[in-house]
């Protein structure tokens, strides 16, 4: 135990955290609130401060929505390209149905009928 004060060294990271011990809105910059820590070098005074946790910005919006916007894309060209099979497939199978008939009618010759004998 001291009774030296010592200032707060670590504190809220997420902005679910700052917001709520801050009261903030969700349009005020939570960045601003971070606990920051001094570095002096060179007689100079330098602050660093965490890298906020779960910050929605602009840059993270843009990669979400083309991110959902390419799984569309995929999809489309997934389901035109399956579409696209279907109608070759089914091309395929009709003229393989229409050789396999001719072949068939090529294959039966017209047999002589006997003529069936009177008893």
């Amino acid at each position: 135990m001291t009774d030296a004060a010592r200032p707060r060294r670590l504190g809220p990271k997420r902005v679910s955290s700052l917001r709520q011990a801050f009261a903030l809105r969700k349009k005020d910059n939570p960045t601003k609130y971070v606990v920051r820590r001094a570095i002096e070098s060179d007689g100079k005074t330098r602050y660093k401060s965490p890298k906020v946790q779960r910050l929605v910005t602009e840059v993270r919006l843009r990669r979400k929505m083309l991110a959902k916007r390419g799984k569309q894309q995929r999809w489309k060209a997934g389901k035109e390209a399956h579409q696209a099979y279907e109608k070759i497939l089914s091309k395929f199978l009709k003229e393989k149905k229409a050789a396999a008939k001719k072949e068939h009618a090529a294959t039966k010759t017209p047999t002589a009928t006997t003529p069936a004998k009177d008893k």
